[in-house]
């Protein structure tokens, strides 16, 4: 009867052991970076979801206004068309960024002077205005209607007939969204509004977003000709339409080496992630609504 084992039999031993526990730790390794990497990707999805979701639904509100009565558009001719509350460009978005942070937050509506110069990276910004009610915005506290950012919004005073007196009021936001680095150092999608307050953050890790404007020809108002970048609008107000993309950035480096570090941006242009973190572009379209039946 064999009493032990033998150096050779204790070395097998051995060695077959080491071979299980290394083939354990590298399927857990393996597993828990892919473990990792899925969890990114999937706040990658949600935070893009939630972001264009929002964009998508400001954009389908812009330009709208209360009607209150019928009006003449020519001399002498019978009342055909809406008056407003507010007959406003619907949207107005600056391709480089803005000149000076300032005018994220100022009381006027955006225009061309705002707008930095071409040059550098495309930035883009955009201002979206309409009628804000309690119904297409959160009601405060006070039950005012509010901005993006929740804060109550200012009453305006329109005079419908100069000899009574009659007026009415409505409640105009404008709300601009625009990226900037967050307090964590990432890159953000953030919302201010000309109420004044500082923009507030609202998706983090967007690495970029892109705007193309779909403008339809004079010719044929309610019908998009063309999607352009803001700096080849001609006309803000034949805006229809606008296609959104948003380039998400993974929060952790968890691409390996054997992961594909190559994505396309939101231009379509192939580029690599490099530092590790993946990277996915978001499309979506949203049609100005308000400005479809006018």
């Amino acid at each position: 009867m064999q009493g032990g084992f033998t150096l050779l039999e204790l070395m097998v031993a051995l060695s077959l052991g080491l071979v299980v526990v290394g083939a354990g730790l590298t399927a857990y390794v393996v597993t828990g970076r892919t473990g990792r990497l899925q969890a990114t990707l999937a706040d990658m999805n949600e935070g893009a979801q939630i972001g264009l979701t929002l964009l998508a639904r400001e954009l389908q509100q812009a330009g709208y206004a209360r009607p209150y009565r019928l009006q003449v558009t020519e001399p002498g001719g019978p009342a055909t068309a809406l008056a407003r509350t507010v007959m406003d460009r619907p949207v107005f978005g600056c391709a480089y960024g803005l000149i000076d942070n300032s005018h994220r937050s100022q009381a006027a509506a955006w225009d061309a002077t705002v707008c930095a110069p071409a040059a550098g990276p495309r930035n883009d910004v955009v201002e979206i205005s309409y009628e804000a009610d309690l119904v297409n915005s959160s009601p405060t506290s006070a039950g005012l209607p509010s901005d993006c950012i929740g804060s109550g919004l200012s009453a305006s005073t329109l005079t419908i007939d100069a000899d009574t007196g009659q007026a009415l009021s409505y409640y105009l936001t404008r709300n601009r969204y625009y990226l900037s680095m967050g307090s964590s150092g990432r890159s953000e999608l953030y919302c201010a509004s000309a109420q004044g307050a500082p923009g507030q953050p609202l998706v983090d890790n967007v690495e970029a977003l892109r705007l193309w404007y779909g403008e339809a020809d004079a010719a044929e108002p309610r019908r998009v000709a063309r999607h352009v970048g803001a700096e080849a609008v001609s006309d803000w107000n034949r805006v229809l339409s606008v296609r959104l993309c948003l380039l998400m950035r993974g929060s952790e480096a968890v691409l390996g080496e054997d992961d594909a570090l190559d994505y396309q941006d939101c231009e379509g242009v192939p580029a690599r992630a490099d530092d590790r973190h993946p990277r996915r572009a978001y499309f979506t379209t949203a049609t100005l609504r308000a400005r479809m039946a006018w």
